[in-house]
């Protein structure tokens, strides 16, 4: 089923936003808190806010909480290269590079957490290929067809 940008973001905004609202520090796009770090650039990506959501409701202990904290500090850092990306409307090739080396990293945690957890992150973790595209089509400072 196929459903149009304008009722997905009514639902997103009017739905889901009250939701991460009680969840986060004020609803979508914003920080997460996981024990003691809160993330920095999760405002970038409410998907990223919606993954760690359902992470934080399932960590039962210590090791999975450290994981998962790994996990999040590895997500923070992608986004925040994609956030000095955008402020500067151009990225370079180590950027690119960087991102790459975060999401493989990502990739490895998120697996491990699954594990963990029992059960695949994949879904909950889509939105790192987005962000790649997103520095791959900046760089050398315009937009390109990726």
């Amino acid at each position: 089923m196929r459903v149009k940008k304008s009722l997905f973001r009514t639902l997103l905004v009017e739905e889901l936003s009250p939701w991460l609202a009680a969840r986060t520090d004020g609803g979508l796009g914003e920080q997460v808190t996981l024990d003691d770090y809160t993330s920095q650039n999760f405002d970038l990506c409410p998907r990223a806010v919606m993954a760690f959501l359902k992470i934080r409701d399932e960590i039962s202990d210590e090791i999975t909480l450290n994981l998962a904290q790994a996990t999040m500090r590895a997500v923070d850092d992608m986004l925040g290269i994609e956030k000095d990306v955008m402020a500067r409307g151009l990225a370079s090739e180590r950027q690119l590079a960087d991102m790459l080396n975060v999401a493989g990293e990502i990739r490895v945690l998120a697996g491990q957490l699954g594990a963990m957890l029992n059960r695949s992150l994949a879904q909950d973790f889509v939105f790192v290929n987005d962000h790649i595209i997103n520095v791959a089509r900046m760089l050398g400072g315009k937009t390109n067809e990726v």
